[in-house]
């Protein structure tokens, strides 16, 4: 289901979260996640948004912020150089304590790209007027290339920290009994706007049925989202298993009881990877080219509609190392102590 927060206890100090959460996209959720597991036991956590249409906030943006002794704000794609969302940087935040914690540029170039996505020098003078702020205590990046990014174009005087997406660092459930025979997981999305041509991906689906291979469609969403996917998946076709499910920790488990996975989604890759399973890229974005660039495995970047996709698995995938497993947890971890040290010094408590 979409991520809730437990009631207030009223004797904690109260941290805001600022992300696209609510409308069940599974990564922004599993950030939900992540804060729960390592800041609720010192903090309450409230949503900041709690609409999801606008204007987003049912009251007075003053009055949502006077409710919070601090905010956290990420993780996702939500740094993005042609705007400047109202529910991760309202200039109103900066009236408490900012942590910017999992965020990512998506630099996008090329003949394919949406002309409204193009850099604009006054978005990107607001970032810098943001992230110069005071307020703004700590800044992380999930990969170098956003890193890179929001050093050079708005030079924040604190710095920014560099590690790997915070869902790395997240408790996962035990995953699925895997079955006697291999499994493979397929991770499909819906695309506004987009008529994507699943021939390549199902080519690759009755390849492996015929290896003896099981077939497990993931519905990677909950919510509003999951509804859309779940649309979707049906040009996904053939005799398969489908996993659709309004509970995080059973999409999550599925994808841990797989042999291997082929993925649209970039945090079914994350899960995937931090139970060590081998994930094949299906959309090769930048995030994506980053986090496994970062384990070594760039034989797993490929594309929904390549030619290639059924040979890349005449030799199954590999298992992720458990020495990159191990390096993504800890850098993670990392990352998500170094926000709950930074928020109880900013709040005094």
């Amino acid at each position: 289901m979409v991520e809730t927060l437990r009631r207030e206890t009223g004797t904690k100090p109260v941290v805001g979260l600022a992300g696209f959460f609510g409308y069940g996209n599974y990564g922004d959720e599993l950030f939900v996640s992540v804060y729960k597991e390592y800041l609720q036991d010192h903090f309450d956590l409230r949503f900041m948004s709690d609409q999801l249409a606008k204007p987003y906030y049912s009251k007075p943006i003053n009055e949502v912020v006077d409710g919070v002794d601090a905010i956290v704000i990420g993780g996702g794609d939500i740094v993005q150089p042609w705007n400047m969302d109202p529910r991760y940087f309202s200039k109103e935040f900066l009236n408490k304590p900012v942590f910017v914690i999992g965020v990512g540029v998506p630099i996008r170039s090329g003949s394919n790209m949406n002309p409204n996505h193009a850099e604009k020098d006054w978005i990107v003078d607001k970032y810098a007027s943001f992230f110069n702020h005071p307020s703004v205590k700590f800044i992380h990046a999930r990969d170098q290339q956003s890193a890179t990014w929001i050093t050079s174009k708005t030079k924040p005087a604190i710095g920014v920290f560099e590690a790997p997406d915070v869902v790395c660092a997240l408790t996962l459930p035990a995953a699925t009994a895997k079955p006697d025979q291999p499994v493979l997981g397929i991770v499909t999305r819906q695309r506004p706007n987009q008529d994507d041509d699943y021939t390549q991906l199902n080519a690759l689906a009755e390849q492996q049925r015929k290896r003896g291979w099981h077939i497990r469609h993931i519905i990677l969403g909950t919510g509003e989202v999951g509804v859309r996917d779940l649309a979707d998946a049906v040009d996904v076709t053939g005799p398969k298993e489908l996993i659709y499910s309004e509970s995080l920790d059973d999409l999550t488990r599925a994808i841990g009881g797989c042999t291997a996975l082929a993925s649209m989604k970039f945090h079914g890759t994350v899960v995937a990877t931090m139970y060590g399973v081998p994930s094949t890229v299906l959309i090769p974005t930048n995030k994506n080219r980053n986090f496994m660039n970062r384990i070594g495995r760039g034989d797993l970047l490929s594309k929904y509609d390549d030619p290639t996709l059924c040979e890349r698995f005449e030799t199954p995938p590999a298992p992720i190392a458990p020495e990159s497993v191990a390096m993504l947890r800890d850098r993670a971890k990392d990352v998500m102590i170094r926000l709950r040290d930074g928020l109880h010094a900013a709040i005094g408590r």
